[in-house]
């Protein structure tokens, strides 16, 4: 359990690297009120709370400014046309969010339309002109090694440099993948680990490689178990001579 250990600084910088929330066509607007709730009552410094455009509403007026809001842009598929994709995107700015990622034609990645990628990336950043922060999706699972580089290079040639690895909703970052891109880019590429990301050993792996930002729908679980590391830890140097 949490605990006590809330109001450790150690306990809450730990906390600031996470983006939580209700994402997905079977959630409801009674779950993300729910969960928006279950976030401010935890009194953790998360990163950001997630939510889709049609809830945002929701989750901005339960929340009351306690954390940023991240929408995503085509979730979860990348299928919407480039135009109805930066339409999404104009309407978001408009609503003044904190941050969002933009789920990239995923039909290119497959099929190694690099120029294609860059084209989209390019479009997207020029409409940001850094008016917020944006990660591209690039859906690791679908790639292979390969592609998870050339994907990479083609989002780092569009203007973008923030990369969200899997939407999550069924599709996991593994270890290997976020291993990857840090060895090939050596910083360059700020990496976003998304889905099936359970384990406070995950976590810390990918802290180890860098990551600064990691989405997760357990993380309150993740941090409990965090904040009972930093209790053994505690308490063994109590009991030492």
């Amino acid at each position: 359990m949490i605990g006590a250990y809330v109001t450790d600084p150690r306990v809450q910088a730990f906390a600031s690297v996470f983006h939580f929330g209700v994402l997905g066509e079977e959630k409801t607007l009674a779950d993300v009120v729910a969960e928006a709730n279950r976030l401010r009552r935890s009194g953790l410094n998360i990163e950001a709370f997630d939510c889709e455009a049609a809830m945002l509403d929701a989750a901005r007026d339960t929340l009351g400014g306690y954390a940023k809001l991240h929408v995503p842009i085509g979730y979860p598929c990348g299928n919407a046309t480039v135009k109805q994709k930066l339409f999404q995107l104009d309407y978001l700015l408009e609503q003044g969010i904190d941050d969002s990622c933009y789920c990239l034609d995923y039909a290119n990645l497959v099929d190694n339309l690099w120029n294609d990628v860059t084209a989209e990336t390019r479009k997207v950043m020029e409409t940001c002109k850094d008016r917020l922060p944006m990660a591209m999706v690039i859906q690791a699972t679908l790639l292979d090694d390969r592609q998870i580089v050339a994907a990479c290079e083609a989002i780092l040639q569009g203007g973008a440099n923030r990369v969200k690895m899997n939407t999550g909703y069924g599709w996991g970052t593994s270890l290997e993948e976020v291993d990857l891109v840090h060895r090939h880019f050596n910083g360059r590429i700020d990496i976003h680990p998304s889905g099936n990301v359970r384990t406070l050993a995950q976590v810390d792996h990918f802290l180890s490689r860098g990551v600064g930002i990691v989405h997760s729908a357990s993380v309150f679980e993740i941090i409990a178990d965090y904040a009972g590391r930093l209790q053994m830890q505690d308490n063994a140097e109590r009991a030492a001579p």
